[in-house]
């Protein structure tokens, strides 16, 4: 058994480290906000500490749904610009489709990549073939493009209207509720 493979097998290993260094940023915030949270509570008598609470959740909302509403934002137009140019997408593969000319060099490109060690062959596939595999990989590119960025700009704009519908719900109680709290003062 080689070392990576052990330390891949037990959790220790690249994408593991990649994975939680990627989580201490979020995990720091979550303790800052969590002492700031304390502090918030603890502050003040009791009569405003449950009016306190209220407002930390409130805008605890309103920050966890604006966050929602930028990555929602971000997947619209991630998936508008794909949408736009199906071709060029990051889902595409190895194969180029952005030209005939393209998908000949990378066709003949990997022809030469599965054949490796063994006696070179001629290569006998005609022009028209060539022609008829790539209209029929672009119109496939496209259709799979077309599911995918429709399943995505879907589940995005629902996201960001949820999200935009909570933090403007719950932006309106909190400043309500800022209102009462300096009336009662």
């Amino acid at each position: 058994m080689s070392q990576t493979s052990f330390l891949d097998s037990n959790g220790g290993g690249p994408l593991t480290w990649l994975a939680l260094f990627g989580l201490a940023p979020f995990a720091l915030l979550v303790a800052v906000w969590l002492i700031v949270a304390a502090v918030f509570a603890l502050k003040g008598d009791d009569v405003d500490k449950s009016n306190r609470m209220a407002q930390l959740y409130g805008y605890t909302v309103c920050l966890i749904a604006l966050v929602v509403a930028l990555v929602s934002l971000a997947s619209i137009l991630d998936a508008a610009i794909d949408r736009a140019n199906p071709l060029q997408s990051e889902f595409g593969g190895f194969t180029s489709l952005t030209s005939f000319e393209a998908y000949k060099a990378t066709y003949r490109r990997e022809q030469t990549m599965f054949e490796r060690g063994q006696p070179a062959k001629p290569d006998t596939v005609s022009e028209t073939t060539l022609r008829q595999q790539y209209d029929a990989l672009v119109k496939d590119r496209e259709a799979a493009t077309r599911y995918r960025t429709t399943k995505s700009l879907t589940t995005g704009f629902i996201f960001l209207l949820i999200s935009l519908g909570l933090f403007s719900v719950h932006w309106r109680w909190v400043r309500r509720l800022n209102g009462i709290s300096r009336a009662a003062a």
